[in-house]
């Protein structure tokens, strides 16, 4: 959980300083979170269908990309979802609405211990 806080706050904090090349500070947080997560996680699973290939298990490793992909996609979908639905329920900005939900999901994580 930890580790998500800080990773959060280098993101929030880093969208102050790019804030003039997306044009707001609420634009630049998410352009830089949900680029970055979808990069990484990208780049972890061209790592594994590579892995993969290279030991001759490419049937399965190209099983477990297909399905972090799908995983991935509905994640960026659930959250912007969420997003939107709060920016209609309360009438706040969309970008500090995905800031707050992002904020949350650092309190909300899974039960098992990454600290």
């Amino acid at each position: 959980m930890f580790k998500r806080f800080t990773l959060w706050f280098i993101t929030f904090g880093l969208s102050f300083l790019l804030a003039g090349l997306f044009g707001s500070q609420g634009k630049a947080f998410f352009a830089i979170y949900l680029g970055t997560s979808t990069i990484f996680v990208l780049s972890v699973l061209a790592a594994i269908s590579t892995a993969g290939a290279a030991s001759g298990l490419s049937f399965i490793t190209d099983k477990l990309a297909t399905m972090g992909v799908v995983e991935l996609i509905k994640g960026i979908a659930v959250i912007l979802l969420a997003t939107w639905g709060a920016t209609k329920l309360f009438g706040i900005d969309f970008f500090v609405s995905y800031q707050i939900m992002t904020f949350g999901q650092c309190l909300c994580g899974s039960s098992n211990k990454d600290d």
